[in-house]
């Protein structure tokens, strides 16, 4: 499993912010610096040296007014510009407008955004048409899989200007996004998609309370667990109106889409659906991986148990109805990727935010899901601005680290989303272990939306002979997917 081990620029940021608050103060006035103590064995030196983790190594360009045209989904859900027009007083936004800003005066250029809703065939089209258009195109995980499949996309590492080694690419989701071993895609301090499409539970504090759970203690001590998150579903599931029948009137452990629980279960206990090989092509596993079998069918027995899990069926993402439940007081937990959290700012009572839970207390880690990621491509009709895009993606990332993901954490913190301290250092853990699945992400159509969703929804645990039947068609996709990549590589 590829895994993100509390390296990306967020976490070095709540590292650093936390070195800071016990050393001098407030964290927010030294975002992204390392002070180091003097070399003992040298006599000379007196002061303490500080450098900027995130500062990037270019040197000066200037690039004569050209414009830097990028290709993006428009997303109401999700903060996929790269650009702002205009400062409107909120956060997010006038950290993103004051990055380019300088970016801008510092590389005389200018920044142009196309958005199209949901997709960007028209980008696909264009390239494949031999127009270079665009600099860069950002998009779903999938499709920009699929683009790079079809010889439309330069790796990332082909710009020399770009280190992906600096801690402003997030080097372990890069990693887990690479093909044959080249990063065709990066994802860098300026992707805030990697942590709004990070899945974590949100939970009733007054529940949990009026039951005696110490939530936040069982997930520090490492006991949060299958076993000890399906005690406390199980305890506060309740016929509230006493018809005799568990509806949308009465309260559940979980409220949560069909579609994403079995994803985010298995991640959480460290499996993965499709594995990478040596060469670093993904690979059909499921008939033979009995781990992933067992912990497969032991999520169904989690929330099928006891009527802990409402049994909601629709396709969306989060839905108003569970939101709404879990508002009312109706649910002890909810799935809820992060940029979703809005939608409990009407909420009276208090929740909490915590990490899926462990399979079991031998297991080390906690694991988050990110159900997707923006990517960012380079066309391979962008051959005059190379250099132009290498540097501003660099300097981009560089400066997002510094000050735009600062900006994201503080209104994700200072909001209505979160309401108190130890949901910081939950978002910590959340943050820290991000896991990407091929059979999640890349090949969602053909297994998660496929074939995982259904199985969820109908309570069909027989994984052996739905995966029989899905192996014909994977091992086909799969095979011809290496094959021309095999022959891009050549």
């Amino acid at each position: 499993m590829k895994r993100n081990l509390l390296t990306g620029p967020l976490a070095l940021l709540l590292i650093s912010a936390a070195v800071t608050s016990i050393g001098c103060g407030d964290a927010s006035t030294d975002t992204g610096t390392v002070t180091q103590a003097p070399d003992a064995g040298n006599t000379a030196e007196t002061a303490a040296v500080t450098e900027n983790i995130y500062a990037h190594d270019l040197g000066s360009y200037d690039f004569g007014g050209e414009t830097f045209t990028i290709y993006a989904r428009q997303l109401m859900h999700l903060n996929s510009a790269m650009h702002a027009e205009a400062a409107d007083g909120t956060t997010l936004n006038d950290a993103l407008y004051e990055r380019n800003v300088r970016l801008m005066e510092q590389y005389n250029f200018k920044f142009e955004e196309i958005f199209e809703e949901n997709d960007t065939k028209q980008a696909r089209l264009a390239v494949m048409a031999g127009e270079d258009t665009y600099d860069i195109i950002n998009t779903r995980c999938v499709y920009a899989f699929n683009y790079a499949m079809e010889g439309l996309l330069r790796p990332v590492s082909d710009l020399p200007e770009i280190d992906l080694s600096k801690p402003y690419w997030d080097k372990e989701l890069t990693d887990a996004m690479s093909i044959g071993n080249i990063p065709f895609f990066a994802v860098g301090a300026f992707n805030t998609s990697g942590y709004e499409y990070t899945h974590l539970l949100a939970f009733n504090k007054e529940l949990a309370a009026n039951n005696d759970f110490d939530v936040y203690g069982t997930v520090k001590d490492g006991s949060w667990t299958f076993a000890a998150m399906r005690e406390m579903m199980k305890a506060v599931v309740s016929d509230i109106n006493g018809d005799g029948t568990m509806d949308r009137q009465d309260r559940y452990g979980l409220l949560s889409a069909a579609k994403q629980i079995l994803p985010c279960f298995w991640i959480a206990a460290g499996q993965e659906s499709m594995k990478m090989d040596a060469n670093d092509y993904p690979t059909y596993s499921l008939l033979s991986d009995e781990q992933f079998q067992t912990v497969f069918v032991e999520i169904f027995d989690l929330v099928y148990d006891s009527n802990v899990w409402h049994h909601y069926t629709d396709e969306e993402n989060v839905h108003p109805e569970e939101v709404n439940m879990f508002i009312a007081g109706q649910g002890l937990f909810i799935d809820m990727p992060v940029f979703y959290l809005e939608t409990l700012r009407a909420m009276d009572t208090d929740f909490g935010l915590i990490p899926y839970p462990k399979y079991d207390e031998a297991q080390t880690e906690y694991y988050s899901r990110i159900e997707r990621c923006e990517q960012t491509c380079i066309p391979v009709t962008n051959v005059k601005d190379l250099e132009m895009t290498g540097v501003i993606l660099e300097a981009m990332a560089s400066d997002s680290a510094q000050n735009l993901v600062p900006a994201f954490y503080e209104t994700l913190l200072k909001s209505k989303h979160t309401r108190d301290n130890e949901s910081e250092d939950m978002l910590e853990i959340v943050f820290g272990n991000r896991v990407f699945d091929w059979g999640d992400t890349v090949y969602c159509p053909e297994l998660r939306d496929g074939q995982f969703s259904p199985m969820m929804k109908k309570n069909n645990r027989d994984i052996a002979s739905v995966a029989a039947k899905q192996e014909k068609t994977m091992t086909k996709k799969i095979a011809d997917a290496i094959a021309a990549f095999e022959e891009l590589n050549q």
